[in-house]
């Protein structure tokens, strides 16, 4: 999913806000609902991207969860080496195939934000 939304606008370190230092880990979260009738379609289409996700360099955790609570409600948390591999990630072909076909997948805009990590385990 990384840093686009639905209607494929992508959001990079220069428009974000924020500033990233290139060698830092970054992280994504996304959450993204089906269009009623297209949920099993997302599920499937996550589950491929997941998985042409994890095999990109510089992919440290690429991870969807669903939600107990609303069937159409997914998240995915991502965690790249650096800004840098994260702009490599958006070149994934599974990724941009999903980002075009966003729109007829997703009730309204995905939610993604880009974080940094404020606690690194021992």
């Amino acid at each position: 999913m990384s840093t686009a939304s639905s209607k494929g606008t992508v959001i990079t370190s220069s428009d974000s806000g924020g500033q990233t230092n290139a060698t830092e880990a970054v992280i994504i979260a996304a959450l993204v609902r089906a269009k009623p009738g297209k949920e099993e379609e997302l599920a499937c289409r996550l589950h491929v991207l997941v998985e042409a996700s994890r095999l990109d360099r510089g992919v440290i955790t690429y991870d969807l969860h669903h939600s107990l609570e609303d069937p159409a409600l997914w998240f995915l948390y991502e965690r790249y080496q650096s800004q840098e591999h994260l702009n490599k990630h958006l070149e994934n072909t599974v990724l941009r195939s999903f980002l075009a076909d966003s729109a007829t997948l997703l009730d309204g805009q995905a939610d993604i934000r880009k974080f940094r990590m404020a606690s690194e385990r021992p």
